[in-house]
């Protein structure tokens, strides 16, 4: 058993459309979505934004299912400047961003089993390996995104795989992190963006509001509308690719 864990439905339903038997299944309120991706089996679950709803949703994962191979997947943000929109970033490193006040920048590694697959996408030019930095809140000016990934050597960022990668390490299961490129190291995103999202969820009334109140934010969100569906069918088409060639060794330890 394989599961798949990303952020919100926009990164899931990609996936979902490529799922063979699809079935919902309600566990300690969280829906999961079992089924088969390219011969194996699998559950995906939308776990919401941010280290908290994800520790919560992995850990009711690895309860429910006690997978063989944990894949935390989703949009993210580039921190490098060869590192573009639709491209994927595969962790070989997950750090969690602990301080930032500015200045002076500290992250942490997770000590996680990585699996290091054959990575298959037709255009190979849009794959890359390296570090993937878990930070708080979304990075909104390129000025932020560019100095976190001089000072981390991190090529994407994102707000949920450090706090999936250690549930994974804990648990002794083996860890895949993917992150589809949404904005470039050079994009600045509405100011209004963290506001949008409560409790981990979307919250379309604020999206609204802050669209009313200043027209350019619409046109903002319209553009990471767009590249977002691009990421997502990247990114569905990657994990298609690459789950058969995946030989996830039967993990040394499982919690009882």
């Amino acid at each position: 058993m394989i599961a798949i864990l990303v952020a919100v439905k926009q990164e899931l339903l990609p996936i979902l459309r490529r799922v063979e038997s699809p079935q919902v299944v309600r566990l300690e309120h969280l829906d999961f979505h079992e089924g088969t991706l390219a011969g194996q089996p699998v559950a995906l679950l939308a776990l919401g934004v941010g280290k908290d709803c994800a520790r919560i949703a992995a850990e009711i994962t690895v309860r429910s299912y006690r997978p063989d191979l944990i894949i935390s997947a989703g949009f993210g943000g580039a921190l490098h400047r060869d590192v573009n929109c639709g491209d994927l970033v595969v962790g070989t490193e997950i750090l969690d961003l602990t301080s930032d006040d500015g200045y002076r920048i500290a992250a942490r590694p997770v000590p996680v089993r990585l699996l290091r697959p054959e990575l298959a996408f037709p255009d190979k030019s849009r794959l890359h390996r390296g570090k993937i930095v878990t930070v708080p809140e979304v990075l909104l000016k390129a000025v932020d995104k560019r100095r976190i990934g001089q000072t981390t050597g991190a090529l994407a960022v994102d707000m949920e795989t450090s706090a999936v990668a250690a549930v994974a390490a804990a648990t002794g299961t083996e860890f895949l992190a993917v992150r589809c490129i949404t904005d470039g190291d050079r994009d600045n995103l509405p100011d209004q963006f963290n506001d949008f999202f409560v409790m981990g969820q979307l919250q379309s009334r604020r999206v609204l509001t802050a669209c009313i109140r200043d027209v350019r934010v619409l046109t903002d969100l319209a553009k990471l509308g767009y590249r977002a569906k691009r990421a997502g069918r990247n990114l569905a088409a990657f994990l298609e690719a690459t789950l058969p060639g995946l030989q996830a060794p039967a993990v040394a330890w499982r919690p009882s």
